[in-house]
């Protein structure tokens, strides 16, 4: 089996709207997402969770996340 790693920068200049992005699978893509170079839109019902993943993808210094 191979163990595929995705280049650094691979989805940079990309926009990816991640539902459900305050907890769960939805979080650990949005962080995966952003970490790859995408700026995400992170929607869910919960603001302060919201908020929270925001602040943790701009503390790991990639794209600044948009709010939904």
């Amino acid at each position: 089996m191979h163990d595929y790693q995705a280049p650094p920068g691979l989805l940079t200049d990309r926009v990816i709207l991640v539902t459900g992005s305050g907890d769960g699978i939805g979080r650990a893509a949005a962080k995966a997402l952003a970490a790859h170079g995408a700026t995400v839109v992170l929607a869910g019902r919960t603001l302060s969770k919201l908020e929270k993943v925001y602040d943790e993808i701009e503390a790991n210094g990639d794209p600044q996340p948009a709010l939904v």
